[in-house]
Parts: structure tokens; sequence; C-alpha cells
């Protein structure tokens, strides 16, 4: 006869007394963690080393531009700084004193340099705007229009738009067309109003409607006194005699 199985103990389920799922991947996995754990604290303080290196990097590259007053002086901190904000500061200043100092050609190249090597830099709408203005000066005009075109168009440079537009005025001017001078000049007086190259541009435009003086004759010469006339210099004196006094 079968046993009655109601009556029988069945276990429902075993305990395990063994290390869990969690407790297994520890175990399998902790050395890798503690290295993993190691390079992460290597890099966190690599990273603040970095960080610090850098700090100081930049603290010594400004220290020394403030310093920096020659020619020599600038370029040292453009070579032994390269890549702070100092240097690419030392950059712009550089050019302007070689511009100063007779050394028309090697500012430009200082400026396209600089441009070639930080496009994006903050400073890179300035350095373009000098290069476009000693360009101008140079009298490659088609070039310095072409870098103030791009300055105009420039979301990030619209600090320096209105000087782009007064000069390509100033070039559409010395072009002999007067018309498009007095809208790139209209353009700073109505989008940038409130700039204060908003003046400068009225007093262009004012320019232009200026006519230039008319040439007149010069009045004659005045006449000179002939030699031995009665007033001349050098006639003799003709003296004449009074006046009878009437009588009583």
């Amino acid at each position: 006869m079968p046993a009655d199985l109601s009556k029988s103990p069945v276990p429902l389920a075993e305990i395990s007394q063994g290390p869990n799922a969690f407790e297994q991947f520890l175990d399998r996995n902790q050395k890798n963690l503690i290295i993993a754990a190691i390079v992460l604290a290597i890099a966190v303080a690599g990273f603040v080393i970095y960080r610090g290196v850098e700090k100081s990097h930049q603290e010594t590259a400004g220290e020394a531009l403030t310093k920096a007053v020659a020619l020599t002086e600038l370029q040292a901190v453009i070579n032994d700084h390269a890549g702070t904000a100092a240097a690419s500061s030392a950059a712009i200043l550089l050019a302007d004193r070689q511009w100063v100092d007779g050394q028309q050609d090697a500012a430009i190249g200082t400026l396209r340099a600089f441009l070639t090597a930080n496009p994006d830099h903050p400073a890179a709408p300035t350095a373009k705007a000098g290069l476009g203005s000693k360009l101008m000066i140079q009298g490659k005009s088609a070039e310095a229009a072409s870098l103030f075109q791009a300055l105009v168009d420039d979301p990030q440079a619209r600090f320096i738009a209105p000087y782009a537009l007064i000069s390509m005025g100033d070039i559409a001017k010395l072009a002999g067309d007067l018309d498009k001078a007095e809208a790139f000049y209209r353009r700073v007086t109505t989008d940038f109003s409130e700039s204060s190259f908003a003046e400068t541009a009225r007093r262009r435009s004012a320019s232009l409607k200026a006519k230039p003086p008319v040439e007149i004759e010069p009045p004659p010469a005045p006449k000179t006194n002939t030699p031995g006339a009665p007033g001349a210099p050098g006639a003799p004196v003709i003296k004449t005699a009074p006046a009878p006094t009437p009588a009583p």
C-alpha cells in the first residue's frame, strides 16, 4: 500500500548557506576592482596636479607679459609660454609694436600667424580687425575688405562690427563709390546706434555731402610806383609856395 504522502514531511525549498551572487562576483573580481580603484585615484590625482601646474603656468606667463616692453621680451613670452592666454595677448601687442617701429610686413606676419594658430581665440576678432586696418594702410583694400566683412558676419565679433563697417565705408569712399560708403556708415548709425562708433559714422556720412571749396582767381597784384613819380620812393620833394594871406 502506498504511503500517505500528505503525512510525509516534504521540504518546500532548500535554504542555501553559501555566498550569494554579489559576494561571488566580489570574490572573483576583487583583485580587478582594487586595481581599478588605484588607477582611478591616480587619474584624479594626476588631474589635480595638472590643473595646479596649468594654473601656475598661466600665472607665470601673465607675470612675464606684464613686464614685457621690448620686442624681444614680447617674443620671449610667445616662445616660452605657448598655449597660454598671455602668449596670445603678447602676439597682438608684438604686432602693434612692430608696426610702430616700422616693421610693417613683420607685424602683418605676426597677426597672420596668430589667426592661423588660434582661429577661435577670443582675441581673434581684435587681431583680424588690426590686420585689416594694416592691410588697408598698405593699399591692399580687397583683402582688408574681406576681413572686415568676415567680422560683420561673425556673431561673436559684434562688439567690433561697427568699426569694420566704418572701415568698409572708408574703402568704398577711397574707391569713389560714395553711395556704397554712405550705406556702410548708415548701417552703423541704425544697427549700432548705442555704439561709440555711431558718432564717427555720422561725421563720415556728413563729410560725403560736403562740397569741396570752389577755386577762385587770386586778386591782382598791387601796382608798384614808377621811380621818379611824385610820391614814389626816391622822388624829389616839390615844395609849393604858401598861399597868400587874405587882406583884412
